[in-house]
């Protein structure tokens, strides 16, 4: 699904989250697809894919290990949309990359 200017971002986790509420445990790939295959719209309670498309149990093993991935979601509730590019996060929210570094470096200190 193309990212559209109109939808929000939210990452990948959140989406998971759900499920995993429901679920009471981690899920499998196949469960995580077959879930998002046939996930029913609280609010309408049409059931749909929710990533636009089916997805293969190949797919949802990718989704499962990339959690912190931004993705356009029709479906973003307000605490779970990403900022606008460009924006500050919030205090809680830490950059990845900017971890990574810091790791980096303390483990080129202690050599």
């Amino acid at each position: 699904m193309p990212d559209s200017p109109d939808l929000p971002k939210m990452m990948l986790g959140f989406v998971v989250r759900r499920f995993v509420a429901d679920l009471g445990r981690e899920p499998s790939p196949a469960e995580f697809a077959a879930w998002a295959n046939r996930y029913r719209n609280p609010e309408t309670g049409r059931e749909t894919c929710l990533f636009g498309r089916p997805i293969s149990d190949a797919e949802a093993a990718v989704i499962l290990r990339h959690r912190g991935r931004p993705v356009s979601a029709r479906s973003a509730r307000p605490h779970e949309t990403l900022p606008p590019e460009g924006d500050v996060l919030p205090e809680n929210v830490l950059s990845l990359d900017a971890a990574r570094a810091r790791l980096a470096a303390k483990r080129r200190e202690r050599r």
